[in-house]
């Protein structure tokens, strides 16, 4: 369930591990270290992440790194969610991510009113807030979640339980398994077509989130995903 605010990715360039946040004349790049040897987690901690929900937890979520770069593995039904706050990405245009599944969690099809996925990445634009729509879960700024399906129709945009209006959830691709996707987003314009007038456009990125979530689904619906790199340019 889509029920806290997320916002995440990955920080600075490492030797060994591998490579981090990478600013570069209009692009900032966010790259996982495709190193199997490196530790996710004090990586992750060294490069000012926060590990939230189950994401922090080893008995719900494997965190570690491959050759094909951050993998998150759902070992039991949870939400997860890899954090960075604080951004501020100005005139935004594009968003490049590498990214897969390993394996695809049974059941999960938000075409179906299943809110469920195996990975997804949120952007969040500005700092603006917007109802949360329950006295319990904080406002948001508004935000995308971009997300791998099995089955859900590519293009589909959805509207969850919470954040109605300044949250959305649109599905990008449907990749066989273990085979690497490069998802090239036009932000501004799903943006558009996300909220049309009904929120201003926003001048900058405040912030990024990675997320597994199989919360809703049987206890023998388990997921992997992996991240190998996020680059949005200006």
């Amino acid at each position: 369930m889509k029920i806290s605010i997320k916002i995440a990715v990955v920080a600075f360039l490492t030797c060994f591990a591998g490579i981090g946040t990478l600013y570069a004349q209009g692009t900032t790049s966010f790259v996982f270290p495709q190193n199997p040897h490196a530790n996710s987690y004090s990586w992750l901690q060294q490069n000012g992440f926060v590990l939230k929900n189950g994401a922090s937890d080893s008995s719900q979520f494997k965190l570690f790194f491959s050759r094909d770069g951050l993998v998150v593995q759902a070992v039991k039904p949870a939400l997860g969610l890899i954090v960075k706050d604080g951004l501020k990405i100005n005139n935004f245009k594009k968003m490049t991510v590498k990214w897969g599944v390993g394996s695809y969690p049974g059941g999960a099809n938000w075409d179906e009113g299943i809110h469920n996925e195996p990975i997804m990445i949120y952007v969040f634009f500005g700092d603006q807030r917007y109802s949360s729509n329950s006295m319990f879960i904080q406002n948001s700024p508004p935000f995308i979640g971009f997300y791998l399906g099995k089955r859900d129709k590519v293009g589909g945009c959805h509207t969850g339980r919470h954040f109605t209006k300044g949250g959305r959830y649109i599905c990008v691709g449907n990749p066989p398994t273990e085979q690497t996707l490069t998802s090239e987003i036009d932000l501004a314009a799903e943006f558009k077509r996300a909220f049309g007038d009904t929120i201003p456009m926003p001048s900058f990125i405040s912030g990024i989130s990675i997320e597994s979530d199989t919360s809703d689904l049987a206890d023998t619906s388990l997921s992997s995903a992996f991240v190998k790199s996020i680059e949005i340019t200006n």
